[in-house]
């Protein structure tokens, strides 16, 4: 059975894994690192996702008219000429 120990840490310059891991230790394991990419910001709110995101609500410049008649005409490019 995997057992999966998933934390965000910041690794200490000696190397050192945190007491959460000890489980860990001395096991054979699979380690994959992620590195923040440098300048990335992550955007840590107190709001609900659904409260910030209504903020935009109609704020977007959409070139679409009507977006049924649009997405017909796009599926209709899938229709194969001896399906007709």
């Amino acid at each position: 059975m995997l057992h999966a120990i998933e934390q965000e840490i910041t690794i200490p310059l000696d190397g050192r894994l945190p007491e959460s891991f000890r489980m860990a230790f001395g096991q054979k394991a699979r380690v994959v690192i992620e590195l923040q990419e440098a300048g990335s910001v992550e955007i840590h709110s107190s709001e609900e996702d659904s409260d910030r995101l209504m903020r935009y609500a109609g704020t977007v410049d959409w070139p679409i008219e009507d977006p049924v008649v649009w997405q017909r005409q796009q599926r209709s490019e899938w229709d194969r000429p001896w399906d007709r």
